[in-house]
């Protein structure tokens, strides 16, 4: 047989991660070389020995021998042996083999450079998101960095960040499913606005107003119910709930808080939402590298079983769920939001107080291009029905794909061994098309919805038939036609979305989606640029060679990936990011620990989120002020220190003692999590309107530190509003006072204009 050198790649041997592409100095790779057989003239004298040599920079630095007669088959790859550079720059790593009088080799350049070189494309994109506040900028500076320290030259990195990165984050095929995936929920979601659906679902929930606490509750429960895409959620829940809060005496500042602080940790932790197919898809593929290395592990094998098991360890999702009705119902706040809320409420601000945006245009940035027709009825079931049939749908794919026909699954392993990929994708486009077919069945007349108004379509037929008739015996031009045309037609029903209104509102919908999909790109290429330059090697040798306890590992996942979060502003980008750096070297280092393995994969995910409420260039983060119409600045400053009291008993109550050290149950840890923060809110936030006008503990504690006339003047005219408050009714509460404040206005207008009718008398 005649022998030829193949492919050749390294692996590195303290991480144990394979084909890497880059080498840090002082770090021993081993060399992997294949081999390509193809049968020769038979040689009697052959001695069957296969001998290998391994240089690095022409130099010998391994060699050896393998006795093919001991094996019937052939080798296809041969371990060549190991080796270590010391110096940086371009290393070129050769591997020669012969077999009788038959040699071949075949060589490979490597860039090498310090461990601590490869945070320079993280430090890039850092520091450029930061100064520049340019999410897509800093990302693809990031790759372009990355790609010039892989490839040695500032051409060929540029030539690689587009058709090797780049274009490889965009051929992947699981990529390619949650681009659709996402595509067809936002064309789903432009439609059920183009509907009226989304204005109905909000209107219905408006009846049960009363009260700011009311009023604060209804905005909540529709974040609550549009669980399905944070964008949406933000965009529908800010838009459409701010009249009524205004009208309530909320500022805008809590109205954003409210919407941004629900969006994203009710879509990242249900299991039907825009989030479950990225979020998947990155478990599912540092899950294929640890079955590599481990075909039997201690964990569930599939991203959804992963994603099903770290729900309830993803403490900072489910406590800000937790925090945000306790306040409301308490009717407490503190630092910045309390003073913004004081300010609306006992001077009776319908405005939404000094916090809304007051840019010229304003409203005009928010009309979307996608608003339902004037003439359109908003209802309710336009948007619950489809909904309901998509999460039917999704929910029954994830069945059938799940089921391996033995009958003797549970629902959890049918749920863990589902395709989530092809359930998401299948049910979004069929929820799509159930949502028209919906559409088509409704007729609107003015005010009303007509079901199966086959009467009306078969009039509107005949009319049509007669005019065609009567233009063609008058020949009439197409524009009179036309016009006779439309007068007729608003005598009668037309469709609530006919299939040409169904096409336009489904595309119009894709528009809000394709910022982020660009994002989501560059978030997949930095993910492999920071792999590329061996950043997970790092942090691999980091964990696994350290003193560092493993059991703290769901703490260090959660903090790093809220840093990295606030920084560039994405969590879809911090998770691509994070992924490839903890899942495997924490499992290696816990020694297949479950516990840790879903402590550390769901404190990537809440980091990623808490980072992103705290950042001022997250994408949600100025979508909720934008829909809220409130000043982005405003809007972090009042929410980032709930972000921090959040934070903070998710590290003390969860990811320490209940992921890491395993001190008590999870379930426990909930709990705490609960008790702890009702406290928080009793103790140390206030009422936003109260007898004594106190502020809370930290708001006192500033006052008490430096003197502040404003502040002073704000708790003396609390006392004030607290004091015409008691006068009203109280079983009126906050709505006594606020009608009390208005008839007082009122009868005030009255008598200014009954002087001013005398004086124009005299």
């Amino acid at each position: 047989y005649d022998v030829e050198a193949d492919y050749l790649y390294i692996n590195d041997v303290a991480s144990q991660i394979p084909d890497i592409a880059t080498i840090h100095n002082g770090r021993t790779f081993e060399v992997i070389q294949g081999l390509v057989w193809s049968e020769q003239e038979f040689v009697s004298n052959s001695t069957n020995v296969l001998l290998w040599t391994m240089f690095v920079d022409g130099n010998e630095q391994a060699s050896g021998e393998i006795d093919l007669s001991a094996s019937r088959a052939l080798p296809s790859e041969i371990n060549a042996g190991t080796a270590s550079v010391s110096n940086s720059g371009t290393h070129t790593i050769e591997v020669v083999v012969s077999v009788d009088d038959i040699e071949s080799g075949a060589s490979r350049d490597y860039q090498s450079f310090n461990k601590g070189a490869s945070f320079a494309p993280l430090v890039v994109v850092l520091v450029f998101a930061v100064t520049t506040h340019m999410v897509e900028l800093s990302l693809g500076l990031g790759v372009f960095v990355g790609a010039c320290m892989v490839s040695g030259t500032i051409t060929d990195g540029f030539k690689t960040t587009l058709d090797t990165y780049i274009l490889e984050a965009l051929a992947s095929v699981d990529h390619g499913f949650v681009y659709l995936f996402a595509l067809f929920m936002s064309g789903m979601v432009g439609m059920l606005e183009r509907s009226g659906g989304l204005i109905g679902i909000t209107d219905a929930l408006r009846r049960f107003v009363r009260t700011a606490r009311s009023a604060q509750l209804t905005a909540f429960t529709c974040g609550l119910i549009i669980f399905f895409d944070d964008y949406a959620n933000t965009l529908v829940a800010g838009a459409s709930m701010r009249p009524l809060l205004d009208a309530m005496c909320v500022s805008r500042e809590k109205l954003a808080f409210i919407v941004d602080a629900t969006a994203a940790p009710i879509a990242s932790i249900v299991p039907i939402s825009s989030w479950v197919g990225f979020e998947v898809g990155l478990i599912q593929a540092e899950l294929d590298k640890i079955l590599a290395r481990d075909p039997n592990p201690s964990i569930v094998t599939t991203g959804f079983g992963v994603f099903l098991e770290t729900i309830k360890y993803r403490y900072y999702c489910i406590f800000m769920l937790f925090l945000m009705p306790m306040l409301i119902i308490a009717d407490r706040d503190l630092g910045p939001m309390l003073i913004a809320e004081r300010r609306c409420r006992i001077y009776a601000r319908t405005d939404g107080g000094d916090g809304a945006a007051r840019a010229t245009g304003g409203d005009e940035q928010l009309k979307s291009t996608n608003a339902p027709t004037p003439d359109t009825p908003c209802r309710w079931w336009n948007m619950a029905f489809p909904v309901l049939m998509l999460i039917f749908y999704i929910f029954y794919l994830l069945i059938v794909t799940g089921d391996d026909g033995s009958g003797t699954q549970s629902f959890l392993d049918i749920m863990q061994n589902a395709d989530s990929y092809s359930a998401l994708l299948w049910g979004t486009m069929a929820g799509a098309l159930t949502a028209w077919a919906f559409y088509a069945l409704q007729d609107k007349k003015g005010d009303r919805i007509i079901w199966f108004n086959v009467k009306g379509h078969v009039g509107k037929l005949r009319r049509w038939c007669t005019s065609c008739f009567q233009r063609f015996r008058r020949n009439e031009s197409l524009d009179e036609y036309e016009e006779d045309e439309g007068v007729e037609e608003k005598e009668h029903s037309k469709p609530l979305m006919n299939y040409r209104d169904g096409m336009d509102s489904f595309l119009r919908g894709l528009e809000h989606i394709f910022g982020a999909l660009v994002v989501l790109t560059l978030a997949w290429a930095s993910g492999h640029i920071m792999t590329a330059v061996g950043l997970d090697r790092f942090f691999g040798v980091l964990i696994s060679e350290s003193n560092l306890n493993y059991q703290m590992l769901p703490t260090i996942s959660f903090v790093v990936s809220m840093v990295i979060a606030f920084a560039t502003g994405t969590s879809w980008g911090t998770m691509t990011i994070m992924f490839p750096l903890m899942l495997g070297p924490s499992y290696d280092a816990s020694g297949g620990d479950p516990v840790i393995f879903y402590g550390v994969t769901a404190g990537i995910l809440a980091g990623a989120v808490a980072g992103d409420h705290a950042s001022p260039i997250s994408d949600t983060t100025v979508l909720s002020s934008m829909a809220s119409q409130c000043q982005v600045l405003e809007h972090v400053r009042t929410q980032a220190p709930y972000v921090l009291v959040v934070v903070t008993w998710s590290i003390l109550v969860g990811t320490i003692p209940a992921a890491g050290t395993q001190a008590y149950p999870n379930g426990v840890a909930i709990l705490l999590g609960f008790i702890f923060l009702l406290l928080h809110v009793i103790f140390t936030a206030a009422k936003v309107v109260n007898k004594s006008g106190r502020f809370d503990c930290f708001t006192a504690l500033y006052m008490w530190i430096k003197k502040d006339k404003d502040l002073e003047f704000l708790k003396q005219e609390t006392k004030r509003a607290y004091a015409e408050s008691s006068e009203a009714d109280s079983s009126k509460g906050l709505g006594g006072f606020v009608a009390a404040f208005f008839k007082k206005k009122n009868a005030a207008g009255e008598e200014d204009d009954e002087v001013k009718g005398l004086e124009k008398d005299d």
